[in-house]
C-alpha cells in the first residue's frame, strides 16, 4: 500500500496498465473518469475559489476529465464555459457520454475551440482548465492543438492543466514541441517524470496531485519508476534525539577537507554537519590552513595534518588516528585538491577506516573508474558527485548524465552497492536495491560553489546520529532544498550564498517536523 509520506512517479505506460487492471477489476472508466475531475474540481474550488472559468477539453480521457471538471465547478455556482478542440462526434465515446452527463445538469454545451466566443471567454476567464491532452501523447502539436495552446499562452489567465501541461510527453524531461505552460499542474493519481524532470519541468508551475479511485489491489501491483518524499516522511526518516542524550549519542563526525585557497570548503562542510544534530565534529585538514578553519567553525576540533605546498599529503598522524578510531561517519573532499598524493591519502583512508564514508568532491578523483576502491567502498558509502564529477567516475558526457539522471543514478547504485546521490535538477538519489528518489525541494540559489559541502556535512551529521545511509541522504536533500525555498521566500534566491544556506536549515527541520 502506498504511504502518505511519499509520491510515486509513474510512467505513462504503467498509467495504462492501471487503468486496465482497474477496468478488469469491475471499476468502470467513467467512474476513474468521475473521480478525477471530481477531486480536481474541489482541488481548484478550495484553492483557487475562481469566479469564471474556461475549460479547454481534448478528445480522449485527459479531455473527459475536464468537462467532469466543468460540469461540477457549475455545479457549485461558478460560471463555467467549456470549449472543445474537435467535433463531439470525432472524440471518444466517454468524452460524448460526460457531455451528455454536463447537458443533464444544465451546464452549457461545449462549444469548438474555432468559436470566436471563445477567445471572448479567455479574456473573462480568471481561470482555464487544460485538458487537452494528458499523459498519451508522443508527437508535437499541429493544427489547431498547436494554435489552441499559443492563444492559451498568450492569455493573461491563470492556467491549470490537468494531469500534464498539454503538449508535453509524460516519460522524458524534454520538450517534443510547443506545449502549454501551465501556473499549476494537477498530477492524476501520480507524478509523471515530465513533471519533475527538466525542460519540461519549467512548463509545469506548481504540482499537486489529486487522488483518483483506483482499488488498492491494483495500485500495489505498480513498481514506480521513482518516489518523492513528502515532508511527513522526513520526519520520520529523521534520527530520534532522547531527552537524556549527549554529544556522543548524537554521533562523531571526522571530515577530511580543505586545503590553501579552499578552507572555506572544510568550513561549509563543518557546519552543515552541526547543523544536522552532530554531537561532535573533528576536522583534519593541512596544517597551514589549520587556525584559519579553527577561527571559523570554534565548535569543530581540528587536526592539522601533513601537507605539501598546502593540501594533504598523508594521514599518519596520532590525534587523526585517534579520531579515526571514535569517529561514526567519515566525510571526505570538499576543497581537499585533486594532487596525486591527496588522492592517494584518501585511498588510504577508505582502506583504513571501515565505517560509513560521505565520498563529495575532490574525493571523488580516488575512485575514478578503479573497481578495487570502489568494491572497498560497497556497503557502507553515499557518494554526492555533480554530473561532472558523475561523468568522470563512469566515462559519460556530463549532458547525457544530466538527461538520463535517474536511470544513472539507478544503475550506478545497483552494480556497485552504494548510495548516489547525484546533484542537479532534480536531485536523483539512487539506492542499491534499485528504488530512485527524485527531490522536490530548492531552487537556483543552490546553484553556487560551496551549496554542495553543506550537503555532504548534512548527510554525515545525520548517518553519524543514527540515520540509515538512504534515509541521510534522502532527508539531506530535502532538507538542503527546503533551506534554499525558505530563503527565497522573501529574498532573490540568486542572492543565496551558502553560510547563509546554513543559517535556514534550522526552520526547514522545524518545517518538517512540526508543519508534517
Amino acid at each position: 500500500m502506498r504511504s502518505v509520506e511519499e509520491q510515486w512517479v509513474v510512467r505513462a505506460s504503467d498509467q495504462r496498465t492501471l487503468d486496465e487492471r482497474a477496468y478488469a477489476a469491475g471499476v468502470a472508466q467513467d467512474a476513474l473518469m468521475e473521480s478525477a475531475g471530481t477531486n480536481a474540481a474541489q482541488w481548484i474550488l478550495d484553492r483557487m475559489h475562481p469566479r469564471r472559468v474556461v475549460v479547454v477539453s481534448g478528445p480522449g480521457g485527459n479531455g473527459g476529465d475536464g468537462l467532469v471538471v466543468a460540469r461540477r465547478l457549475h455545479e457549485a455556482g461558478i460560471e463555467v464555459q467549456a470549449a472543445l478542440l474537435q467535433d463531439p462526434m470525432g472524440c471518444s465515446p466517454a468524452v460524448q457520454r460526460m457531455i451528455e452527463r454536463m447537458e443533464k445538469a444544465g451546464v452549457p454545451a461545449p462549444r469548438p475551440v474555432s468559436d470566436r466566443m471563445f477567445e471572448a471567454w479567455l479574456d473573462r476567464a480568471d481561470c482555464l482548465v487544460d485538458s487537452l491532452f494528458g499523459s498519451g501523447l508522443r508527437r508535437p502539436l499541429r493544427g489547431e492543438a498547436l494554435r489552441v495552446v499559443g492563444r492559451i499562452n498568450a492569455a493573461q489567465v491563470c492556467t491549470i492543466s490537468l494531469d500534464l501541461p498539454s503538449g508535453l510527453a509524460s516519460d522524458t524531461g524534454e520538450r517534443v514541441g510547443e506545449a502549454v505552460q501551465a501556473d499549476i499542474t494537477l498530477a492524476m493519481a501520480f507524478l509523471k517524470p515530465a513533471h519533475l524532470l527538466c525542460p519540461a519541468a519549467m512548463h509545469c508551475g506548481n504540482t499537486a496531485v489529486v487522488d483518483v479511485a483506483y482499488p488498492e489491489a491494483t495500485v500495489e501491483s505498480v513498481e514506480p519508476w521513482a518516489r518523492v518524499c513528502e515532508s511527513a516522511g522526513i520526519a520520520s526518516r529523521l534520527p530520534v534525539r532522547r531527552l537524556d542524550g549527549h554529544k556522543g549519542t548524537f554521533g562523531r563526525v571526522l571530515v577530511l577537507a580543505g586545503s590553501l585557497g579552499m578552507t572555506g570548503a572544510a568550513v561549509l562542510c563543518c557546519r552543515g554537519a552541526l547543523r544536522a544534530g552532530a554531537g561532535l565534529v573533528s576536522v583534519a585538514t593541512p596544517a597551514s590552513v589549520a587556525s584559519i578553519v579553527a577561527t571559523a567553525v570554534p565548535e569543530a576540533i581540528t587536526i592539522p595534518m601533513l601537507e605539501t605546498e598546502g593540501r594533504l599529503a598523508g594521514i599518519d598522524d596520532p590525534q587523526f588516528e585517534r579520531a579515526m578510531e571514535r569517529a561514526d561517519v567519515l566525510v571526505m573532499g570538499p576543497g581537499l585538491s585533486r594532487e596525486a598524493d591527496t588522492l592517494e591519502a584518501v585511498r588510504a583512508l577508505i582502506e583504513r577506516f571501515n565505517g560509513p564514508i560521505v565520498l563529495d568532491a575532490d574525493a571523488h578523483g580516488a575512485v575514478h573508474r578503479n573497481e578495487d576502491v570502489l568494491e572497498r567502498l560497497a556497503g557502507r558509502t553515499i557518494l554526492t558527485p555533480h554530473p561532472g564529477e558523475f561523468g568522470a567516475l563512469t566515462g559519460e558526457a556530463p549532458d547525457a548524465v544530466d538527461r538520463l539522471r535517474r536511470d544513472q543514478a539507478r544503475a550506478f547504485a545497483m552494480k556497485h552497492n552504494v548510495v548516489l546521490v547525484l546533484k542537479g535538477h532534480p536531485t536523483a538519489i539512487g539506492l542499491p536495491e534499485g528504488t530512485v528518489y527524485l527531490n522536490p525541494t530548492g531552487n537556483d540559489g543552490l546553484a553556487t560553489g560551496g551549496s554542495g559541502d553543506v550537503l555532504a556535512g548534512l548527510i554525515a551529521g545525520l548517518v553519524a546520529g543514527g540515520s540509515s545511509l538512504p534515509n541521510a541522504a534522502v532527508v539531506a536533500v530535502y532538507v538542503h532544498g527546503l533551506a534554499a525555498e525558505i530563503y527565497g521566500r522573501d529574498r532573490s534566491p540568486r542572492a543565496l550564498i551558502p553560510s547563509e544556506l546554513i543559517d535556514q536549515i534550522p526552520e526547514a527541520l522545524w518545517e518538517v517536523t512540526e508543519c508534517s
